[in-house]
């Protein structure tokens, strides 16, 4: 196995605000359009076609035997790779609601009053 583990990540092709990525399966350190992959194993245009979906074209076989060799997808890869159900699905994160300041100095403001 090379150093450094593999990786499937995307890479991007297309124009510009026209993107288009090829799946891709390079070692973890490589950038991600230096050319130096493994093998391309599928496609991904998230632009909208003329029918209004996102289309998708995967090797699954492929997919399969690099990850069973080491393989590890990225965070964007992984999603894709569980809503098509080659992977499960990872549990939705738990949002917090982030704290105000304005309010946290107020309360400091009606402590120091009540004093």
């Amino acid at each position: 196995m090379p150093r450094g583990g593999l990786g499937i990540h995307l890479v991007r092709w297309g124009f510009v605000r026209r993107p288009f990525f090829v799946l891709a399966v390079a070692k973890r350190g490589v950038p991600r359009n230096s050319g130096k992959r493994f093998e391309d194993v599928g496609w991904w245009d998230p632009n909208k076609a003329a029918d209004g979906n996102m289309h998708l074209g995967l090797k699954f076989d492929r997919i399969k035997y690099w990850m069973t060799a080491g393989a590890v997808p990225t965070p964007k890869v992984q999603g894709i790779l569980a809503k098509v159900g080659l992977i499960p699905q990872l549990p939705e994160p738990v949002l917090v609601k982030p704290r105000d300041p304005a309010q946290d100095l107020i309360k400091w403001q009606t402590g120091l009053e009540k004093k």
